[in-house]
């Protein structure tokens, strides 16, 4: 008997594979075929995933105190000090803010990285691997982030921007969460295909993923202006609170969207 449930076990799994082998010419699976140049997550899972990292990340960011501040002896500085301190201390002030913005998009793309990557390697049953898997893109992703935050800084001080707010707003925002995009693409896709170097996984991710923040730089002004007129666009990162929430939501979800979405075939795998 056991014998007979042993050979009906083997049948069995010829017979799954024959099955699996069926699904494309070249006997790959279409999942398989997808699989080496997609990722498999879909689009609802990579918005529920970035909708959960923003949050994280937000309140975070609501209950710790600023990890970047000014001197005690510019903090204590008065009203009536001289104009040469005065500035000074603005430009301590910015200098400190940048680095804190900067701090805070690290932290929203290697939470997006990690999240994306751990879900994505449990989604191809490689569940063992997923720990490792998912630092190694969340230390891409944030390294990124920072270079993201560093150039959108010097952006922001420089003078060959255009003049217009809402212009200025979108070439530094676009800037920097389309280097947080790239950073969370190749983080995710490095972090799935090792050992094995996929070419065409790698495109989709880092075209996907820059896609996604350019996208969110060029929503950012125009959201913000319309759910919350009194948010502060023009600096590198809004002010604590809903414009803050805002500004990690659209740096976490519009690049989760292009990066599960682009690149899908239909059913057919066609």
């Amino acid at each position: 008997m056991r014998q007979d449930k042993a050979n009906a076990n083997d049948v069995a799994g010829v017979a799954g594979e024959t099955i699996a082998q069926q699904d494309s010419p070249d006997g790959l699976s279409v999942a398989t075929r997808q699989g080496e140049k997609v990722l498999l997550l879909s689009p609802i899972s990579g918005l529920i995933l970035s909708g959960l990292a923003a949050i994280l990340v937000w309140g975070a960011l609501e209950v710790m105190p600023s990890v970047f501040e000014l001197p005690e002896h510019l903090r204590e500085l008065s009203g009536n000090a001289p104009e040469e301190q005065q500035k000074g201390k603005r430009d301590a002030s910015l200098v400190t803010d940048n680095k804190n913005a900067t701090l805070s998009l690290a932290m929203s793309a290697s939470t997006l990285g990690l999240f994306l990557t751990i879900a994505e390697v449990q989604h191809r049953h490689q569940g063992l691997r997923a720990i490792w898997r998912g630092l190694l893109a969340f230390l891409i992703a944030g390294a990124f982030a920072v270079g993201g935050g560093i150039l959108g800084g010097t952006l922001a001080a420089s003078a060959a921007l255009p003049e217009d707010p809402l212009a200025r707003t979108i070439v530094v925002q676009g800037t920097m969460f389309g280097l947080v995009g790239l950073g969370v693409g190749a983080g995710v896709a490095f972090a799935v295909m090792l050992p094995i170097f996929r070419p065409r996984l790698l495109a989709t991710c880092l075209t996907g993923g820059m896609l996604g923040g350019l996208l969110a730089g060029l929503i950012f002004p125009f959201a913000a202006s319309i759910l919350l007129p009194n948010a502060r666009t023009e600096i590198l990162m809004p002010d604590p609170g809903m414009s803050r929430f805002l500004w990690l939501a659209l740096a976490s979800i519009p690049i989760a969207l292009t990066l599960t979405g682009m690149g899908k075939e239909g059913k057919t795998g066609k």
